[in-house]
């Protein structure tokens, strides 16, 4: 017997070795723009280097970390798409800090084709990980109002998650994963004082001969 996944979501999920180099090249200048600014997402209530990089007053390097990124985007692509691809970081990566009661709406990171987060500061035993929506979302709530008795038996895993509404993978600090860009998401609010930190990226797969 084989199970063959059809049309399937996915994300990838990686241990970072080099995560300890990149928290203590950044962790400081981030928590001092932080409680500066605790407050300063055009989008919803986070403090974030999202397009505001200029108006912050340590400006951050990325070099260092997209060095070590760089490894696990491509290892990605190798598995992925059996292949060598040439793929860009869109932008600038950027991090955003969740104080007590902050929370990230749903949205999505398109028109980039992936995207990737690295989980800076994280406690798994205080604080939420990332939370994906089936994209299939009319077809889950019919299932978990109709159908709850499927729904009920699948548990936590994630090997099941075709018929629920909702999946968060299990989370530690020092994690990165990668996933769709059009894959909704969201981040719960903050229940604790501890501060919750991600650094987060996009990139494109390249047309070829496209530098």
């Amino acid at each position: 017997m084989k199970k063959v996944n059809i049309f399937s979501p996915f994300f990838y999920h990686f241990k970072m070795e080099e995560h300890s180099v990149i928290k203590d090249a950044y962790l400081n200048s981030i928590l001092e723009n932080y409680k500066l600014y605790p407050h300063n997402s055009h989008d919803w209530d986070v403090h974030t280097s999202y397009y505001l990089k200029d108006n912050l007053p340590n400006k951050l390097d990325w070099w260092t970390s997209i060095q070590h990124y760089k490894t696990y985007v491509n290892q990605f692509i190798e598995d992925y798409f059996r292949a060598s691809l040439d793929w860009r970081i869109e932008e600038d990566p950027w991090y955003t800090v969740y104080g007590k009661g902050q929370k990230a709406d749903w949205h999505d990171h398109l028109p980039a084709d992936f995207s990737a987060v690295h989980f800076l500061k994280f406690n798994s035993e205080v604080h939420n990980p990332i939370v994906f929506t089936n994209p299939d979302v009319t077809s889950t709530k019919l299932q978990a109002q109709y159908k709850s008795h499927i729904v009920s038996k699948l548990g936590t895993c994630d090997k099941q998650s075709y018929y629920k509404e909702q999946y968060s993978p299990v989370i530690n600090e020092g994690d990165f994963i990668i996933f769709p860009s059009q894959l909704m998401h969201l981040v719960e609010p903050n229940t604790v004082d501890e501060t919750r930190i991600t650094i987060a990226f996009n990139f494109n797969i390249l047309p070829e001969n496209v530098q």
